[in-house]
């Protein structure tokens, strides 16, 4: 089996020490990075399976360097989880309207770090199971390749919002709650605050134009794909 490549920025010597020893105990392949600049090239040249991301990193920022790998289109799909030692919900939010896919709070336990890391490369390769194409009106989705067509012209979405939209173009006219959500696509077994869940169908939508006000909140009880 190919090792994934696991790439993780963060200023602290230790930190990436300590992370990078916990993933090769586990068989992934690692790289490491001090600050945004350098780890911003890394991404470019080795094209990780996933991305660590430390909020406060040297140079522009994690933020920032989340949103400038978002915008490049060979960097869109890396999964990117973000490490902060803010705790709010308010700074998580940030994170996650910026582009991540997940984020873990300092100081985290190895048993967490790695139960993140598999569950949000599980959701990527979970995304390629089932039919290879999905039609519905104006938008097409691609399993394998893991594309979208809107109208006719690529739309790139975040690995989240790639297996939301799955899995509403799927299920047309059934009405998902944020418990299966959080399972099934998060791959959560553990609380998380449902805004966690509402900021990612919100980017989904925005992405989306008006194709996205098809997915329709059910008041009291989730989400539901109307075609």
């Amino acid at each position: 089996m190919i090792s994934k490549k696991i790439l993780i920025i963060d200023d602290e010597d230790n930190i990436r020490s300590l992370v990078t020893d916990v993933l090769e105990r586990e068989n992934y392949m690692v790289i490491s990075s001090p600050d945004t600049d350098d780890g911003y090239a890394r991404v470019l040249k080795s094209k990780p399976d996933l991305l660590i991301l430390d909020v406060k990193v040297p140079r522009i920022g994690g933020i920032e360097l989340c949103r400038l790998l978002r915008e490049n289109q060979d960097t869109k799909h890396i999964p990117i989880i973000m490490l902060t030692v803010e705790s709010t919900e308010t700074d998580k939010v940030i994170g996650l309207e910026a582009g991540a896919d997940d984020y873990v709070t300092k100081p985290f336990s190895n048993k967490e770090l790695l139960a993140r890391v598999a569950s949000l490369l599980r959701r990527v390769k979970r995304s390629g199971e089932g039919d290879d194409v999905i039609k519905s009106a104006n938008i097409e989705v691609n399993i394998k390749s893991h594309s979208v067509t809107l109208d006719g012209r690529d739309l790139k979405l975040r690995p989240k919002e790639f297996d939301l939209l799955v899995l509403f173009l799927r299920n047309p006219n059934v009405v998902f709650d944020r418990t299966y959500i959080l399972e099934n696509v998060f791959g959560y077994k553990i609380p998380v605050s449902t805004r966690t869940i509402d900021t990612h169908i919100k980017n989904l939508r925005h992405s989306l134009g008006s194709f996205g006000e098809k997915i329709q909140t059910i008041f009291g009880r989730g989400f539901k794909f109307v075609p």
